[in-house]
């Protein structure tokens, strides 16, 4: 295990009706003038929600203004949300709504009090430190993004997506009412579902060795997943699936899952071109990549991939034969991800054959020229992972 330190500044506020105590919560930040950003639909469940939100504002004193209308989080809408911040002098921010609506916000929050140009400073270049951003909670409706409670932004510009990560974007708070995600539709679940599982995996796979007890954790998460995801897709108003879904979903990605160890991101850089080309959803397309990753990847580690199929997916151990647990273990992954409605072809995801070569042109690499740190994988490794997800090329299992 690695050295470590580790700090989550984010007060979680789980359980039903939360979001009507919004204004409570915020007022004890001292915010006099709130910035409520969310999709604006105009259907009946969001116009119900909204309205409880303001009322709860109105009720503790605090002003506020909206903006609407965020569908992605692409820098245009940000831009604007950012501009009628800065007119409007707010001090509190509040998105409400799923990991785009919560990734503007905090690009709004950095930008609001910044006069350069917040894309290519903090999610080009990275520049640090950050400059002090507004102050920001956040009411989650959708499961997996994290976004509520992790130090990172997507935003996306024409066809890139870039990150910004630093602590002081953390939100202050996240209101987590499992109720608010009854109304999803299933393949909002199933991406959801897909995401989570994308972001624990990222921290399961490590070339730090000896993370017994982190491994433990991960493992919990997706075993989490497995079980709730069809349960919730068939009764979407089952209280239980939906709350073990989203504090899965919040652990897996606040940090405290990969404490002492190195991160894998291979399957979210992937992700992050095909998606910000295509506009895919993300946790479909984190699933898709998925199954074409551990495909790729998994014989050149045989005996972590054994362990995850045994643990995680209930392949009996076999160490005479390994290569039919990754067999076995591959079949329960891709009939899961597909049950719940993840294709497991990249042409079925919209990807083009013809623009791989850009794809993996984009793909951001680390200073030794490779995608991440346990996968390793050269812009050679990329074209034979994208021709294993076109179904072009034998995985070897």
């Amino acid at each position: 295990m690695l050295d470590f330190q580790y700090h989550n500044a984010t007060r979680f506020i789980f359980g039903k009706g939360q979001e009507c105590l919004a204004g409570q919560y915020i007022k004890e930040y001292g915010a006099k003038k709130v910035m409520v950003l969310h999709y604006g639909t105009g259907l009946e469940f969001e116009n119900a929600l909204h309205g409880r939100v303001l009322a709860s504002l109105s009720q503790a004193g605090l002003s506020y203004v909206d903006f609407t209308g965020i569908e992605r989080a692409q820098i245009e809408i940000a831009d604007r949300a950012a501009e009628l911040a800065r007119q409007e002098q707010v001090d509190f921010l509040l998105p409400v709504g799923g990991g785009a609506v919560i990734d503007v916000a905090k690009y709004v929050s950095v930008a609001a009090n910044y006069g350069g140009d917040v894309w290519e400073d903090f999610y080009i270049n990275q520049k640090k430190p950050l400059p002090d951003p507004v102050m920001l909670g956040a009411i989650s409706t959708v499961v997996a993004s994290g976004s509520e409670n992790s130090p990172e932004s997507v935003i996306g510009k024409g066809t890139l997506k870039r990150t910004m990560s630093d602590l002081k974007i953390r939100p202050l708070f996240a209101i987590i009412n499992p109720e608010l995600t009854y109304t999803l539709p299933p393949k909002l679940t199933a991406a959801g579902a897909a995401d989570i599982m994308a972001h624990a995996h990222e921290r399961y796979f490590s070339p730090t060795p000896d993370n017994y007890f982190t491994d433990e954790l991960n493992e919990a998460v997706l075993r989490t997943i497995i079980k709730f995801t069809p349960v919730a897709m068939r009764e979407p108003c089952n209280y239980n699936a939906r709350a073990q879904m989203l504090w899965a979903g919040l652990l897996a990605h606040n940090g405290q899952f990969e404490v002492g160890r190195e991160t894998d991101r291979a399957v979210h850089c992937i992700e992050s071109e095909i998606g910000g080309m295509y506009h895919s959803v993300h946790g479909i397309g984190c699933g898709c990549v998925t199954m074409a990753w551990a495909k790729f990847m998994c014989r050149r580690n045989i005996p972590k991939f054994t362990t995850y199929f045994h643990r995680v997916w209930g392949v009996e151990m076999d160490m005479l034969d390994p290569e039919n647990m990754l067999r076995e273990g591959i079949r329960r992954m891709v009939d899961f991800y597909t049950s719940i409605g993840i294709p497991s072809d990249f042409a079925e995801l919209g990807v083009r054959e013809a623009d791989v070569p850009t794809l993996i042109s984009t793909t951001r690499l680390t200073p030794e020229g490779l995608v991440s740190g346990y996968s390793r994988l050269t812009r050679e490794d990329l074209a034979h992972l994208y021709r294993i997800g076109f179904g072009k090329e034998d995985a070897k299992i």
